[in-house]
């Protein structure tokens, strides 16, 4: 646990919003990481928490037993998991099919539960990654809902190719901020860019994220 990096991230971001007038929402990459280190950056005052995985994530967060926390699923979904993810999470990042969609939808309506969601796009094209295709984005567009009343449409998330190639991150960053500018012309709600990782957050941010997803610069190695 690198309490130091936490802080000066959380001073970089504080930074980076009186310069640019943008709020920078720091999610904390939790999976793989033990209650004890999630439990002592809670005490220090950290509330956002990112999970990859449904029983991981549902054990920790039985396990802290918190409220006050907000707990984001940013893992690839399985039909069979909609219902547990549903119950347990606060945000859903990772949505990236209408039958996926529906299926929370529904459960949520049931539960009666506000949740917000973002569509993962595959921006580096990868089949070893979940998301679809950015220039399939109004397929799924046309089948949301965007006034339902607990599935709020929140924006898009994704995962940059894997690169220390800075032309490359850029030229991906900026392909889904163009399509987040259009975004929220279209729908309201929209008002999140989840993209930036531990070693991108700098450039994701500097092209127009609003939300990074840190862990291992944080947590240190994984157990």
């Amino acid at each position: 646990m690198d309490i130091k990096n936490y802080s000066r991230i959380r001073e970089e971001i504080q930074i980076f919003e009186e310069n640019h007038n943008r709020k920078i929402s720091l999610i904390a990459v939790s999976k793989k990481q033990s209650i004890e280190k999630i439990n002592y950056l809670i005490d220090y005052g950290h509330l956002d928490f990112g999970e990859n995985y449904v029983q991981e994530g549902v054990d920790k967060i039985k396990t802290i037993s918190n409220p006050s926390l907000i707990w984001h699923f940013i893992g690839p979904i399985q039909s069979n998991k909609t219902k547990q993810i549903t119950e347990h999470f606060n945000w859903v990042h990772s949505i990236d099919r209408l039958k996926i969609y529906e299926r929370i939808k529904n459960e949520a309506n049931s539960l009666r539960k506000k949740i917000n969601f973002l569509i993962q796009i595959n921006i580096s094209k990868e089949n070893t990654k979940s998301g679809i295709n950015i220039n399939d984005l109004d397929e799924i567009l046309d089948g949301i809902d965007p006034s339902d009343d607990y599935l709020r449409f929140r924006g898009i998330m994704a995962i940059p190719s894997n690169t220390s190639n800075i032309n490359l991150l850029e030229k991906e960053f900026s392909l889904l901020n163009k399509a987040y500018i259009s975004l929220k012309e279209r729908f309201h709600t929209v008002d999140t860019l989840s993209m930036g990782m531990s070693n991108d957050y700098h450039l994701a941010m500097d092209h127009g994220s609003t939300m990074i997803r840190v862990g291992s610069k944080i947590f240190g190695e994984r157990i």
